[in-house]
């Protein structure tokens, strides 16, 4: 019935401790809430209690997701957003005309922790997606003004010429 699960209920179960520990790190939440119900294990909870108990849990992390993707912005350690990403490739891409292995090698090149996240396939066949799916809003707005300075210091260098 469910993809990896022999019963609705082992999925039921397996997900119960999946979002407990979403919650709060450890199966402390789901503990407590099996307490209520005066059992021991997520096993001795019926359907409709396990169900509901599931329901719940999924509405706290969706709270908890939600709250903590606003604090990640605020603080600015948010995913890059589609924004930065299009401004990158607009520079890199038709100011530049960088291609995809320029590009890549730029973004390696001014945050080389990266390079450790990447295989060396994704490294070999410059794979720019995943390396998109690392940076932070906070690192996208340090290349996109390295960039910027980069395409100014071309301007300038292009009035001298002329």
């Amino acid at each position: 019935m469910y993809r990896g699960f022999q019963t609705y209920r082992h999925f039921l179960n397996s997900k119960l401790h999946a979002l407990s520990a979403l919650i709060c790190g450890d199966d402390t939440v789901l503990d407590a809430e099996l307490k209520v119900f005066g059992v021991v294990s997520t096993k001795d909870l019926s359907d409709a209690d396990a169900l509901a108990v599931y329901i719940n849990f999924k509405n706290i992390a969706s709270n908890i997701l939600k709250n903590k993707n606003q604090i990640d912005q605020l603080i600015g350690e948010a995913r890059m957003t589609a924004n930065q990403r299009a401004c990158i490739i607009k520079i890199t891409k038709y100011k530049f005309n960088w291609g995809l292995e320029a590009t890549f090698s730029y973004i390696l090149e001014t945050l080389p922790n990266y390079r450790k996240r990447l295989s060396p396939w994704e490294i070999q066949n410059n794979k720019l997606r995943k390396l998109y799916s690392f940076l932070s809003a906070k690192e996208a707005d340090k290349i996109i003004k390295r960039l910027d300075k980069i395409q100014k210091r071309n301007q300038n260098k292009m009035g001298e010429v002329s």
